[in-house]
């Protein structure tokens, strides 16, 4: 029977929580790891290892024995064991496989999801490749709860005039939106966004966007705001220096004796 990957959580780098497989994250798998996985991977798909993972098993130096991976006699000593870390791209390769070729149910046991759940992590991932989104945002002089407008780039088609609301669930995006006397606002939306998920996609993008323009404005400040004055002062007591040393030294008059 393949290993299963314990239904625990730890921390990625980026402080958000995830799935780990053998306590692991998938950027901490080292070479010995990684085979271990495919493995496993291939004992839930097809029932047994596959000729080409023992392959790879074998011409890393390793054994396949008694479902777990094993150096081979000698390894040790030969200092070959040395722990490889997957590369990002190699991480990302592996991701791929597994949210758009495995069968639903594989990936659910692998994942330890529910069947509805892998069904959605597959969409969520197939609908950010099939429809690329952008937003960009100008931030401006808070109003209440709004903080800026956006543009939204969504398949090659954008649309302007969104709000940028600072909701007390955090940053989201208000419709664009015309008067109109018969609504109950007196405002009706002329965008609609009905999926969830892509409200939830459009409203992180431009979450994540605001806080960018806003970094660049604050540098931007920086760079062009005038200096305190006592720096000011300081730097003009400094130049004034400099401008009277390269002065020439006045010529002394000559006294005028009294002969009488």
């Amino acid at each position: 029977m393949p290993r299963r990957a314990p239904a625990r959580y730890k921390p990625g780098p980026d402080g958000e929580m995830r799935r780990t497989w053998n306590g692991k994250l998938p950027e901490e798998f080292t070479q010995r790891d990684t085979l271990a996985f495919m493995a496993d991977t291939d004992l839930l798909l097809n029932g047994r290892v596959s000729a080409e993972t023992l392959s790879a098993i074998h011409a890393a130096g390793y054994e396949y024995e008694g479902g777990a991976v094993i150096p081979t006699p000698g390894k040790e000593e030969t200092g070959l064991s040395k722990d490889v870390i997957l590369t990002p791209e190699q991480i990302a390769a592996e991701e791929r496989r597994w949210l758009f070729e495995v069968p639903i149910a594989e990936l659910a046991e692998v994942k330890g999801v529910t069947i509805d759940e892998a069904v959605k992590m597959r969409t969520d991932a197939m609908l950010k490749e099939a429809v690329p989104i952008e937003v960009s945002v100008r931030p401006i002089e808070p109003q209440g709860k709004l903080i800026g407008f956006a543009s939204v780039t969504i398949g090659g088609v954008v649309i302007d005039d969104f709000k940028v609301v600072d909701g007390k669930n955090g940053i989201f995006l208000g419709a664009p939106s015309k008067p109109d006397p018969t609504s109950r606002t007196g405002y009706r939306s002329t965008v609609r966004v009905p999926d969830q998920a892509t409200r939830d996609r459009i409203n992180e993008i431009a979450a994540q966007a605001y806080h960018v323009a806003v970094e660049k404005l604050i540098a931007r400040a920086e760079t062009v705001r005038p200096a305190p004055i006592r720096e000011q002062m300081a730097q003009a007591a400094k130049e004034t220096g400099k401008e009277n040393a390269a002065r020439p030294a006045p010529a002394k008059k000559k006294e005028a004796r009294d002969d009488r």
